[in-house]
């Protein structure tokens, strides 16, 4: 039973950073919630990032709810950091999936 920390939505702040996300854990033999999405502050994400946990994205699409690409932490400045999609090495960036593109709250 693998459980996963899955982002459903995201809310930026000023400067057009990730703020804070939605974001439950979810087992992914059933694809069920084993904790529903709740709002919390990114930082919680760059600590689960931090002691190597994989965090993944899903994305809407039609009715339907897709898979999409893991999150990472990127360094803005000395002190400053947030997420982006992970792409992998060697391939191009889907432009269907992209913070911006997940469900703003």
């Amino acid at each position: 039973m693998p459980v996963i920390r899955i982002i459903t939505a995201v809310n930026f702040n000023k400067q057009g950073h990730v703020q804070y996300v939605r974001w439950g854990l979810a087992d992914t033999d059933t694809n069920r919630w084993t904790s529903a999405p709740s709002e919390s502050h990114i930082v919680h994400v760059l600590e689960a990032l931090k002691y190597g946990e994989d965090v993944w994205t899903v994305f809407p699409e039609g009715d339907q709810v897709v898979a999409g690409p893991r999150v990472h932490a990127v360094k803005l400045r000395p002190g400053l950091k947030t997420i982006a999609i992970l792409h992998p090495e060697g391939e191009e960036p889907e432009s269907r999936y992209t913070l911006e593109r997940l469900p703003v709250f």
